[in-house]
């Protein structure tokens, strides 16, 4: 072979050489790189929704513990029936009360829902409101339930109107320290 022929060939294996070494080794390389870009991204953008969401986990574990706490401090059923007279008294609506009617419910192993129910007869619209207004606006963790409201037959500018009125409380669990009362007679 000639030396012109000889170059060429070599030429060819160098560029050959290049050819499967690009093939092999750089773009493998290359294509990993984009995918781990956009896996990195991907992962970005996953660890922001992440820091998003312990951020709004966070805020309600606070307001559950919050919601907890006064639970807790909240008084017994004859508080709530006691807090439920002092407004009627408030509005003027102590004699026009039909019926009272508290219940229980138990609704985990730890919370029970109490429920006074309250049906007054002949009450006027600002008198309603302003029972309502004082109940939603209290410190105590209670609440409107059930409203349902009708006019009065004989008065129509008077209404007859039953109000539930909705708190949580936890159930008094038992401490098997103390003494059962049957041990104490």
């Amino acid at each position: 072979m000639t030396h012109r022929e000889k170059q060429f060939v070599i030429g060819g294996a160098v560029l050959l050489g290049l050819i499967v070494v690009f093939q092999v080794f750089v773009r493998p390389a290359i294509s990993r790189v984009r995918t781990l870009r956009r896996v990195v991204a991907d992962k970005r953008k996953t660890s922001g929704e992440l820091q998003t969401i312990s951020r709004e986990y966070n805020v309600i574990r606070s307001h559950l513990e919050q919601i907890r706490q006064e639970i807790g401090q909240q008084r017994e059923e004859e508080g709530i029936l006691s807090f439920i007279e002092r407004i009627q008294k408030d509005c003027g609506l102590a004699q026009k009360v039909v019926y009272m009617k508290p219940t229980t419910t138990t609704i985990s192993d730890i919370h029970e829902e109490r429920i006074v129910e309250v049906k007054f007869g002949a009450v006027t619209l600002e008198q309603l409101i302003q029972f309502l207004s004082k109940i939603e606006s209290s410190q105590l963790p209670v609440g409107i339930k059930v409203l349902d409201i009708k006019r009065e037959t004989q008065n129509p500018r008077l209404l007859a109107a039953v109000v539930q009125v909705a708190s949580l409380s936890t159930i008094e669990q038992d401490d098997p320290t103390a003494p059962s009362s049957a041990a104490m007679r």
